[in-house]
Protein backbone atom coordinates (compact mmCIF):
# COMPACT_ATOMS: atom_id res chain seq x y z
CA UNK A 1 0.00 0.00 0.00
CA UNK A 2 1.48 3.29 -0.79
CA UNK A 3 0.97 6.13 1.48
CA UNK A 4 2.35 9.04 -0.50
CA UNK A 5 -0.35 9.62 -3.03
CA UNK A 6 1.30 7.42 -6.03
CA UNK A 7 4.78 8.86 -4.78
CA UNK A 8 7.33 6.68 -3.92
CA UNK A 9 9.88 7.21 -1.06
CA UNK A 10 13.08 7.68 -2.67
CA UNK A 11 13.24 11.62 -4.55
CA UNK A 12 15.72 11.87 -7.01
CA UNK A 13 15.73 15.99 -6.87
CA UNK A 14 17.74 17.86 -10.15
CA UNK A 15 18.44 21.24 -11.26
CA UNK A 16 15.50 20.90 -12.96
CA UNK A 17 13.50 19.65 -10.20
CA UNK A 18 14.06 21.53 -6.83
CA UNK A 19 13.12 19.61 -3.61
CA UNK A 20 9.83 21.73 -2.16
CA UNK A 21 12.22 22.77 0.59
CA UNK A 22 14.14 24.42 -1.85
CA UNK A 23 11.55 26.33 -3.53
CA UNK A 24 9.84 27.15 -0.46
CA UNK A 25 12.97 28.81 1.05
CA UNK A 26 13.53 30.38 -2.39
CA UNK A 27 10.04 31.58 -2.71
CA UNK A 28 10.46 33.64 0.92
CA UNK A 29 13.55 35.03 -0.30
CA UNK A 30 12.19 36.42 -3.45
CA UNK A 31 9.09 37.50 -1.05
CA UNK A 32 11.68 39.46 1.20
CA UNK A 33 13.77 40.58 -1.49
CA UNK A 34 10.95 42.42 -3.02
CA UNK A 35 9.01 43.66 0.16
CA UNK A 36 12.39 45.36 1.06
CA UNK A 37 12.66 46.62 -2.92
CA UNK A 38 9.27 48.15 -2.26
CA UNK A 39 10.25 49.39 0.64
CA UNK A 40 13.57 51.50 -0.57
CA UNK A 41 11.41 52.77 -3.54
CA UNK A 42 8.91 54.28 -1.20
CA UNK A 43 11.58 55.91 0.90
CA UNK A 44 13.32 56.81 -2.52
CA UNK A 45 9.84 58.61 -3.50
CA UNK A 46 8.69 60.16 -0.43
CA UNK A 47 12.25 61.73 -0.02
CA UNK A 48 12.11 62.91 -3.78
CA UNK A 49 8.81 64.69 -3.04
CA UNK A 50 9.80 66.15 -0.19
CA UNK A 51 12.71 67.75 -1.60
CA UNK A 52 10.85 69.56 -4.21
CA UNK A 53 8.61 70.95 -1.39
CA UNK A 54 11.64 72.06 0.15
CA UNK A 55 13.14 73.73 -3.02
CA UNK A 56 10.02 75.48 -3.07
CA UNK A 57 9.65 76.87 0.66
CA UNK A 58 13.82 77.63 0.28
CA UNK A 59 12.96 79.89 -3.07
CA UNK A 60 10.33 82.05 -1.01
CA UNK A 61 12.53 82.64 1.66
CA UNK A 62 15.69 83.12 -0.48
CA UNK A 63 13.74 85.99 -1.90
CA UNK A 64 12.46 87.51 1.10
CA UNK A 65 15.73 87.50 2.80
CA UNK A 66 17.28 89.62 0.04
CA UNK A 67 14.84 91.92 0.10
CA UNK A 68 15.19 92.17 3.66
CA UNK A 69 19.17 92.29 3.42
CA UNK A 70 18.66 94.97 0.54
CA UNK A 71 16.36 97.33 2.98
CA UNK A 72 18.66 96.76 5.92
CA UNK A 73 21.72 97.68 3.54
CA UNK A 74 19.92 100.72 2.42
CA UNK A 75 19.29 101.83 5.80
CA UNK A 76 22.56 101.48 7.10
CA UNK A 77 23.87 103.65 3.95
CA UNK A 78 21.53 106.67 4.50
CA UNK A 79 22.83 106.35 8.02
CA UNK A 80 26.16 106.38 6.97
CA UNK A 81 25.70 109.30 4.51
CA UNK A 82 24.16 111.35 7.36
CA UNK A 83 26.64 110.46 10.07
CA UNK A 84 29.39 111.87 7.28
CA UNK A 85 27.48 114.74 6.52
CA UNK A 86 27.23 115.73 10.38
CA UNK A 87 30.86 114.60 11.06
CA UNK A 88 32.13 117.14 8.01
CA UNK A 89 29.68 119.69 9.88
CA UNK A 90 31.39 118.73 13.17
CA UNK A 91 34.71 118.35 12.14
CA UNK A 92 33.79 122.19 10.41
CA UNK A 93 32.60 123.83 13.29
CA UNK A 94 35.32 122.06 15.50
CA UNK A 95 38.24 123.79 12.98
CA UNK A 96 36.90 127.10 13.39
CA UNK A 97 36.27 127.18 16.92
CA UNK A 98 39.68 125.84 17.72
CA UNK A 99 40.90 128.34 15.26
CA UNK A 100 38.54 131.56 17.09
CA UNK A 101 39.40 130.43 20.42
CA UNK A 102 43.42 130.00 19.71
CA UNK A 103 42.95 133.84 18.25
Amino acid sequence: MDTHGGRSGTHSYTPTNPSPRAENVLRIGIGLYLLVLGGLTGTLVERIRFDQQREAVNARYDAVLEARNARVMEIEHTIARRFERAGNELAAALSGTTKEGRR
